[in-house]
């Protein structure tokens, strides 16, 4: 009987010391996977935008806005993105190029994700 009473409230202690390290380790694994399919999603339409940059009829500006509109439509507001553009023409052969930069509201004032992809543009003369 008597150890039944000093054990008494011990439950809300264990209840605490398990509850908030396990809070911790799903925040923490639901932020790393939203990450990675942040990444690919960026990854993919940056090379998309490149891609579509590269075609004879169109410009970079239109590829930057394509890059933009694929983020936003897959990951919605949660991704700051800042896509930049270059280009280098040798010859007949101009090298379009594609850096994203997103800034995740999850841990603002840090860029954490750099994707960049590259098309190449043949010109006929």
């Amino acid at each position: 009987m008597w150890l039944v009473s000093r054990e008494r409230g011990s439950a809300i202690a264990d209840f605490v010391l398990v509850a908030f390290p396990m809070l911790a380790l799903f925040v923490g694994t639901v932020s790393v996977s939203f990450a990675s399919y942040a990444r690919t999603v960026i990854l993919d339409a940056t090379i998309e935008g490149a891609r579509f940059a590269a075609l004879a009829d169109q410009d970079t500006a239109a590829g930057i806005q394509k890059t933009k509109q694929l983020v936003q439509s897959s990951l919605g507001r949660a991704v700051d993105l800042e896509v930049a553009a270059s280009s280098v023409r040798i010859g007949s052969i101009e090298s379009i190029r594609f850096v994203s930069s997103a800034e995740f509201n999850l841990a603002p004032g840090t860029k954490i994700l750099t994707v960049s992809s590259v098309a190449t543009r043949e010109l006929i003369y």
